[in-house]
């Protein structure tokens, strides 16, 4: 019973500390954009761990620009990010935000993990 124990607390706290180690202040681009028009949405980046980041941005359609490209954070700093879609087509359209987080400080005593994050976004041309 006490490894069983053990081991699910560790499994949760493990999955705790690595999900929140970045922060991103909205989850959805979520706009009506007509068609031929780009609008343009800022988000904010925070690094809510205690060790240097390097974060970069892409995206899975040829219609969204991301800026900047990429950056980095000390401990919990926050910087900011700009995605712009152009609409070209009418309906619902559906792309991944990416966001790829490298860690470059080791500290004593942890396990880094570079990871890939891949958020699914829409909008709509109208």
């Amino acid at each position: 019973m006490g490894k069983k124990l053990f081991g699910t607390i560790l499994i949760y706290f493990l999955s705790v500390t690595l999900s929140y180690s970045l922060e991103l202040n909205a989850k959805e681009f979520g706009e009506s954009i007509k068609i031929g028009k780009t609008k343009t949405k800022e988000y904010i980046i925070t690094n809510n761990s205690e060790l240097k980041k390097e974060y970069y941005f892409s995206a899975t359609n040829k219609n969204v620009k991301i800026l900047p490209k990429g950056f980095r954070l000390d401990p919990f700093e926050k910087r900011k990010i700009k995605i712009s879609v152009k609409a070209q087509k009418k309906g619902k359209q559906k792309y991944y935000l990416e966001i790829k987080e490298i860690i470059r400080e080791q500290k004593k005593n942890t396990v880094n993990v570079n990871k890939l994050f891949r958020i699914k976004q829409e909008y709509i041309g109208i």
